[in-house]
């Protein structure tokens, strides 16, 4: 986060497409590893009965972020200059990173660790070590830095669920991504939006976002139904339950993103009212 501070500045200082691209790049690599790192946050703090309202959550973040930032982009460009987009950022970036070095510690291995060196601190029993101490035994770090940049490849080539998932959500992405320049195109250019008014348009994209998450209850009333049919007959109570048992919003998103994208490009004519193609990003918002 400090990194994605650092190369905020540049952009905002920017006096040539050069620096532009090269201060994006550089922001664009640091703030990368938010999406990386927050989900294993998330199974740190929660059990996995309760995983599933916060994950919806932090999964919301990178889809209702860069939505919400034409909305309100739109308003700062038109009525303030360009480069006030890069000042919110670079403040709101900032009171971010305050929080982030306040917030404890929440990876259980590193918390026993720490426990570990503090009973044999107080102990001088030098036989207390935690799991993760033993595993990292006589390791050196390249080696274990090795295992850890192999480790989510092994996973992505050898779990094709992962595999699957992770094609689905950077085809979404994708998507998403393409609306910035889709939007302008319909509501600048064939309704006549101004900047601003053309950012609230993105708006729709937030409604499906949110409505996709007040649906939450109905998928986990169905998620703990699975569970307690998979538990019947089965002697070992409280077993792992399947991660595929959490797939049927999925499912329903599978259909619900291409009919939305369908009616968004087939409402896009100025003859067409602009609240249409609205309610197709809604439904696309809702996948």
């Amino acid at each position: 986060m400090l990194f994605f501070l650092i190369f905020l500045i540049p952009s905002a200082a920017a006096q040539n497409i050069q620096t532009m691209l090269v201060g994006r790049f550089l922001d664009g690599f640091a703030g990368s590893a938010f999406l990386s790192v927050a989900a294993g946050t998330v199974s740190d703090v929660f059990a996995p009965h309760q995983i599933q309202e916060p994950m919806m959550l932090y999964t919301l973040a990178p889809f209702i972020g860069p939505v919400l930032g034409p909305a309100i982009g739109g308003f700062i460009n038109d009525f303030a200059n360009w480069r006030w987009s890069f000042y919110v950022l670079i403040i709101w970036t900032f009171v971010m990173l305050v929080c982030v070095i306040f917030v404890p510690e929440t990876f259980h291995p590193t918390l026993l660790a720490r426990k570990a060196a503090a009973i044999r601190k107080s102990t001088g029993n030098e036989e207390y070590h935690s799991p993760s101490e033993i595993a990292l035994a006589g390791k050196t770090v390249s080696s274990t830095l090795l295992h850890s940049l192999s480790k989510p490849f092994e996973l992505l080539i050898l779990e094709p669920m992962c595999f699957f998932l992770c094609i689905y959500s950077a085809l979404l992405l994708g998507i998403l991504y393409l609306f910035f320049g889709a939007f302008p195109l319909v509501f600048r250019t064939n309704h006549d939006f101004t900047l601003w008014q053309n950012g609230l348009t993105f708006l729709g994209l937030v409604v499906g976002f949110v409505g996709a998450i007040f649906m939450n209850p109905i998928w986990h009333k169905n998620y703990l139904r699975l569970v307690a049919n998979s538990n019947k007959g089965n002697s070992e109570k409280n077993q792992k339950p399947e991660p595929e048992f959490r797939l049927p919003p999925a499912i329903l998103g599978g259909i619900l993103v291409p009919v939305g994208l369908f009616w968004f490009g087939w409402t896009t004519y100025r003859s067409i009212h602009w609240i249409v193609p609205i309610i197709g990003s809604v439904m696309f918002g809702t996948g």
